[in-house]
């Protein structure tokens, strides 16, 4: 950033508010002008910044000694308001404090581009595919469901499914899914869920609990074998 530009602004108003910058100012950008107006000293000039600013970013500064607040995003409060040692350390820091900004700005446009890619590919689940919902306090339990319907690529159609459980101690054992052995629809009604994608596609089984896609660990003649689970019971 090159040195701000402290030429005072003599038409500060009598209210002690400094003017809002014309239209076509790039640091006002119409954010929050009635607010922040606020957290901004009367007498405070605007600075100039150079180049492409993030949202709303400016910085509001006394034009005598190195004192300064700045804004960014649609808050209407300072991200920081400051009385700095010299005009070198302030301008040093409005430069770290946009760089930050801009990286912040980068990362998430990021997130958000990947985000819209997995959207665009979908959840990649297949009908059949099964998923495992482990739940429970002071007990293990194990829920299994299959996939019936796809609708779109975000949604989708379960339904619950038996467990082979076998019981190995007492109150405990193992289990695992059985694929195609629909439980009673009447007490288990059929599901529609959002596939939330990820490195593990999942949906909301309970609102305290999600079911992740459980991958097979054999397929023979398209008969699929799935890990064993645990699960647990007290009463």
């Amino acid at each position: 950033m090159s040195a701000p530009n402290i030429e005072p602004n003599n038409q500060a108003n009598n209210a002690g508010f400094p003017p809002a910058p014309p239209e076509d100012s790039s640091n006002r950008q119409g954010w929050k002008v009635e607010k922040r107006k606020f957290f901004v000293p009367g007498g405070f000039i605007p600075v100039e910044l150079e180049g492409e600013l993030p949202e709303g970013v400016e910085v509001w500064r006394d034009p005598v000694r190195a004192v300064a607040v700045g804004f960014s995003g649609k808050r209407g409060k300072p991200d920081w308001y400051y009385r700095f040692p010299s005009e070198e350390r302030m301008q040093r820091h409005v430069d770290d404090w946009i760089k930050r900004i801009r990286e912040a700005e980068e990362w998430k446009a990021k997130r958000r581009a990947e985000a819209k890619a997995k959207a665009a590919q979908g959840h990649g689940c297949k009908v059949g595919d099964i998923f495992r919902c482990s739940w429970g306090y002071e007990q293990t339990n194990v829920d299994y469901y299959q996939i019936t319907e796809l609708h779109g690529r975000t949604m989708a159609t379960v339904r619950r499914i038996a467990a082979q459980a076998e019981e190995n101690g007492w109150l405990r054992g193992d289990c695992a899914p059985a694929p195609g052995r629909f439980l009673d629809e009447d007490r288990y009604p059929a599901m529609r869920v959002k596939i939330n994608t990820g490195e593990t596609p999942s949906f909301r089984a309970y609102s305290f609990a999600s079911a992740y896609l459980m991958k097979p660990t054999v397929e023979v003649e398209g008969v699929k074998t799935y890990n064993v689970d645990y699960w647990s019971a007290y009463h």
